[in-house]
């Protein structure tokens, strides 16, 4: 299997396995109980809270573990309708725009923004934005940094942003924990009933975060080889494929390596994502939750692209290793040899199903 789909999810990195395991063991209890067993959980979850933070450039009071990005975008947004306005970028991911339309139904107006969303790295095309520019008239801001946490530098203080927020599945830790770092936490936590906190998941998604921050250059490095090998390729097999974003390198830092977006003229997006995954190549045609929608993707067209081009599709999405993660060995599980052959033999399975599916 040749999996390049790590934007929907990743495999768990074995220091978050470990933790998850470790922390299950002896300190299952509820942190919000009174007892001293109870409590040696809530310490274990504030220590969880101080490396995420340390991660993240924030406090850890600031930390707030959630179930998912998307948990934390609800919470965020039905915050924010209390200002009155809110506004959203057209490139948001589905479940900005799903709440964005839930609160809208409370009837406030938007012909204003005082409270204003925008996505930091482009889940489908890999674009990463200049917040700081696109956010400039916001009273209080958000960013979706779902595709940006574990992979790029985050700094919540300097960043000048109320919110931001991220899943852990993304980058290593299992699927069930996120995370909202809030500037004022009480506007959440007064407002809010959470459930009892899974320590052992808020340890998991600590420990991935803290493995990947640790080694961001590096990381970075082989998944821009991988990322700007498999588009090269990919355009000297077919010359009519076009590139939906950027080669990772030469942006300056404005394209993600994890990403890589391209469409294939005359072919259904859908198609290719199945007959790829026959022949043992995982893609998608955009994002996870949206694999379902016959539509051509809203985050492409609104980027710039034309309904065709959007219907024709396809992301790919890398991570430090196409092998085995095995983060404590010298290369962190990577096997640069098999990786490129991996990467090449891609190239070649995507060129034969396009022609194929031309050809029919």
């Amino acid at each position: 299997m040749i999996y390049l789909d790590y934007a929907a999810t990743s495999p768990t990195l074995k220091t978050a396995l470990f933790a998850f395991q470790r922390t299950s063991r002896f300190f299952w209890g509820n942190p919000n109980s009174s007892h001293s067993f109870g409590q040696s959980a809530e310490k274990m979850l504030f220590s969880q809270r101080e490396i995420v933070a340390d991660c993240l450039h924030c406090e850890p009071e600031q930390v707030i573990f959630t179930t998912s990005a998307t948990e934390s975008i609800n919470l965020t947004m039905h915050e924010a309708i209390h200002d009155g306005y809110i506004h959203i970028s057209d490139v948001e991911h589905q479940s900005v725009v799903t709440v964005y339309q839930d609160v809208g139904a409370y009837g406030f107006p938007f012909s204003e923004s005082k409270f204003c969303c925008h996505i930091h790295t482009n889940n489908e095309t890999g674009r990463v934005y200049n917040l700081k520019q696109a956010l400039s008239c916001a009273d209080r801001s958000f960013s979706d940094c779902t595709a940006a946490m574990g992979k790029s530098e985050l700094n919540f203080k300097k960043s000048g942003l109320d919110y931001i927020c991220g899943g852990g599945h993304k980058f290593g830790a299992p699927v069930g924990v996120g995370v909202l770092i809030a500037k004022e936490p009480s506007r959440i936590t007064s407002s809010y009933h959470f459930a009892t906190p899974s320590v052992p998941l808020a340890a998991a998604f600590a420990q991935a975060l803290h493995f990947r921050t640790q080694h961001l250059r590096e990381f970075s490095e082989l998944a821009e080889d991988l990322h700007d090998r498999l588009i090269t390729g990919i355009l000297n097999e077919l010359p009519d494929a076009q590139l939906n974003g950027k080669l990772s390198r030469g942006s300056n830092g404005t394209q993600s390596p994890y990403i890589a977006n391209l469409s294939f003229p005359g072919v259904e997006n859908h198609a290719l994502v199945l007959r790829l995954a026959a022949d043992g190549v995982m893609v998608s045609s955009g994002a996870a939750c949206s694999s379902g929608n016959p539509q051509p993707s809203r985050v492409l067209i609104n980027s710039g692209y034309s309904e065709a081009r959007a219907a024709s599709a396809i992301r790919f999405s890398f991570d430090f290793t196409l092998s085995e993660p095995n983060e404590p060995s010298p290369a962190y599980g990577r096997n640069e040899a098999s990786d490129i052959a991996k990467i090449d033999e891609a190239v070649k399975l995507v060129a034969k199903n396009v022609k194929e599916l031309r050809n029919q």
